[in-house]
């Protein structure tokens, strides 16, 4: 897997212990505004996580359009800052974990191109991630389903988002039996992947490879539940950060917390879902 220039812009923090003794670990994301190159290649990848270049050409024909930005804005990108903060959030998550720390991240190929509309949240787990200790085809107890809570604010406390995602984060469960959004969600990548694979468009790894993780009893494996919060970076405040609670928490023992600062975090949302992730579209 190439590895994106762009993902140079994350840097890994000194982690904190909470007053309860919770490690938060600490990233920072500090964009290259001074990169024109580097910031097109981060908005051409983001706006494929919502549109190929073969829908969005085929999509500007049908509807008349000259402007590829000018269709994304109409009808695929959220206009709602709630929502669109929180596929940033998402996205920046997701990426750190695929890139950085070598997790399959279906869920990025799957969550934003397939809404219904622009301006919902997606229901369902944030982010699934699946880590293989060598072959997906050989089951070992080291491989690593990790879900994840993201919470995003730009003008936010890093403490209040932090704390929003730890207690949300419980919802993120595979007790088939009570329907938790983590089985649920589980459940809905497989099939997704399933429908993928057979019009001839296979992800990375076959559906199969998450179907062994809906039955950890007979098909063990490590378990993550994670709770990031994405914030701007002037709102990182280490001190605050450790009253973050989490001892109620159901996943306290397999629970991490994650805290993501980002330099400028509106103007680099604003980069990204603007005309350059279309620049030289076509040509």
């Amino acid at each position: 897997m190439k590895i994106p220039d762009y993902m140079s812009s994350y840097v890994q923090g000194l982690p904190i212990r909470t007053n309860e003794g919770n490690l938060i670990e600490l990233i920072e994301v500090h964009a290259p505004f001074d990169n024109d190159e580097l910031i097109m290649e981060w908005a051409r990848s983001f706006r494929l996580k919502y549109m190929s270049d073969e829908d969005l050409l085929e999509s500007m024909e049908d509807t008349g359009l000259q402007s590829g930005i000018e269709f994304l804005q109409s009808v695929v990108y959220p206009k709602n800052p709630k929502f669109r903060s929180g596929d940033f959030g998402e996205i920046l998550v997701a990426e750190y974990l695929m890139y950085v720390e070598h997790f399959w991240v279906p869920t990025l190929a799957l969550r934003y191109s397939d809404k219904a509309t622009s301006e919902e949240s997606v229901k369902g787990s944030d982010i699934i991630a699946i880590r293989f200790e060598s072959d997906s085809s050989i089951e070992s107890p080291n491989d690593v389903l990790c879900i994840c809570e993201v919470k995003t604010g730009s003008v936010s406390s890093v403490r209040g988002r932090l704390q929003d995602a730890v207690d949300d984060s419980d919802k993120d469960d595979l007790q088939l039996d009570v329907a938790k959004r983590g089985s649920i969600g589980l459940n809905a990548v497989k099939l997704k992947l399933k429908r993928k694979e057979r019009a001839g468009n296979r992800d990375l790894y076959s559906y199969r490879a998450v179907a062994r993780f809906q039955n950890p009893v007979e098909h063990t494996y490590q378990m993550q539940y994670a709770a990031a919060a994405v914030v701007e970076q002037k709102r990182f405040n280490r001190e605050t950060m450790k009253k973050i609670k989490a001892k109620g928490s159901q996943h306290i023992d397999s629970l991490r917390i994650i805290a993501v600062g980002v330099t400028d975090i509106q103007r680099l949302i604003d980069a990204l879902y603007s005309e350059l992730g279309v620049a030289n579209i076509g040509n």
